[in-house]
């Protein structure tokens, strides 16, 4: 399997690489149209409108690293935003209690997706489809019409800026630092990356692949609640729909990032490239006075486009895989 592994090697390189250098034309053409993007408040604007699906896409990458999928992350979001707009007073007291109790909520949510794939046996695609339901209709009883209250403070304190500093950067560079790397530089994140290879091979060598399947959904509810709490600051409200263009847009954005769809293979620097490639795109469209219609088109066809190319790289692999296990046999 070296040659194989090799190969999907290349291709996360690629994807990467590809994502990075897709970031950087499609900032110069945005810096081209919107000249005052290069001010402080355009950066802080360009950060927020990203943010929120960067995280969306780390968690949703923790989850293609061991070889799953979560369908139910742009539900979560909801959930979460939902939840705050609903508990959210303007005491700091209340602040910090409703940012813990939403943070706890998005870890249960994607546990519980973690409990009915690694210990249920459900297939991630059925199970996360099914549970986006039940979190949309949780998020739709919470607040049935967009609106709630979120504290100015806590507002400020996420979508502000220290001069040409976004807070926001601040938020994902905690993320990183607190979340990321302490899961993804221990035995954890190791044994993340060896189910997503091989589950079965993790399985025989004694890894405890179904603790580590509910570890990666738990994480990926994690990050969804702090895109949500993001999400909730920017609009100061809670609003049941606001988390539905985020489940295949995170996908999207991991694999164009050069996460594979395999498992076992990516990088968070890529996952985090992609997120803003395509929420970059999506903002340079209605700078360029897009009609609307045409703006669903092309994201439609882009997410299409990569999503597919993504499956048909897989195909390949997997072909390559037998046709290299009929050789060796």
């Amino acid at each position: 399997m070296t040659r194989l592994n090799r190969l999907g090697a290349r291709l996360t390189r690629g994807g990467a690489l590809f994502s990075a250098a897709a970031l950087l034309a499609v900032l110069v053409v945005y810096f081209i149209e919107q000249p005052l993007a290069l001010s402080g408040f355009g950066i802080a604007s360009l950060v927020n409108a990203s943010l929120a699906l960067v995280l969306v896409s780390m968690g949703q990458t923790c989850v293609l690293f061991a070889g799953g999928l979560d369908l139910s992350a742009g539900a979560i979001v909801s959930l979460v935003c939902c939840l705050a707009s609903t508990m959210m007073g303007d005491s700091t007291g209340s602040i910090l209690l409703t940012v813990l109790a939403c943070l706890a909520a998005g870890t249960l949510a994607g546990a519980v997706n973690g409990l009915l794939i690694a210990y249920g046996r459900l297939e991630p695609l059925i199970s996360t489809f099914c549970t986006l339901f039940i979190y949309g209709g949780l998020a739709l009883t919470l607040r049935p019409q967009p609106g709630g209250h979120i504290a100015d403070s806590f507002a400020n304190a996420l979508t502000g800026n220290l001069g040409v500093l976004p807070y926001g950067v601040l938020l994902l560079a905690l993320m990183l630092l607190l979340v990321w790397l302490p899961v993804f530089r221990s035995r954890l994140g190791r044994f993340i990356l060896a189910v997503g290879d091989s589950s079965d091979s993790a399985f025989a060598s004694g890894l405890p692949v179904r603790p580590v399947r509910l570890a990666t959904y738990a994480l990926s509810g994690l990050f969804a609640a702090v895109a949500a709490l993001f999400l909730a600051a920017e609009t100061t409200s809670g609003d049941a729909s606001i988390g539905n263009i985020y489940t295949l847009n995170s996908l999207a954005a991991a694999v164009l990032g050069g996460v594979a769809l395999t498992g076992g293979r990516g990088s968070v620097a890529g996952a985090i490239c992609g997120a803003t490639v395509l929420s970059l795109i999506l903002n340079l469209l209605s700078v360029l006075g897009v009609p609307a219609f045409w703006q669903d088109l092309i994201e439609g066809s882009l997410l299409l486009l990569v999503l597919s190319a993504a499956g048909i790289g897989r195909l390949r692999i997997d072909d390559w895989s037998r046709l290299l296990g009929r050789g060796r046999a």
